[in-house]
């Protein structure tokens, strides 16, 4: 099993699967999804998704801020799909992360990604109001922390 550390659309498996199943692959299982936060970092929406015409979330380097997310086990085989949903490597990066999981317990080298370099935006992409209620619906649904969950609600949003 492999982990994986979830912050944007990810942590919706009912949009995964949607796009597991227009892309014409096989729907990725999650062996288990406990809810974590990635410290050192912060949530951004400075990247602009072709696909979704409108911004995407990412993560930025913050040294006093922390982005809630969903720490996924895998198969290989999912990641690889995974891997093709985030435009690997020519959209999104793959990085080793080390994450907290809400009991405390610390999981090391957990793969993430993060947008490349050179599609980062120096200002705010707006995502559409979908893209991020669906960030906000699994938020409230494994229950991260509520001032997470109103920043996310005072976003601005494309339409």
């Amino acid at each position: 099993m492999k982990y994986y550390f979830a912050y944007g659309s990810n942590m919706d498996k009912g949009d995964l699967d949607k796009w597991c199943k227009k892309h014409g692959q096989p729907k990725v299982e999650y062996l288990c999804v406990s809810p974590t936060k990635l410290c050192g970092y912060k949530l951004s929406f400075n990247y602009f998704s072709y696909s979704r015409h409108a911004g995407a979330a990412n993560i930025v380097r913050s040294d006093n801020d922390c982005v809630y997310g969903l720490l996924i086990g895998l198969e290989a085989d999912d990641l690889d799909i995974i891997r093709q949903k985030e435009g690997f490597p020519n959209y999104y990066s793959e990085i080793y992360v080390d994450v907290e999981k809400f009991d405390g317990t610390i999981v090391q080298k957990v793969k993430t990604y993060k947008a490349v370099k050179k599609r980062e935006k120096s200002i705010y992409q707006p995502p559409k109001k979908y893209y991020l209620n669906l960030i906000i619906k699994n938020a409230e649904k494994y229950s991260f922390p509520n001032e997470y969950v109103e920043f996310l609600k005072l976003l601005e949003t494309k339409d």
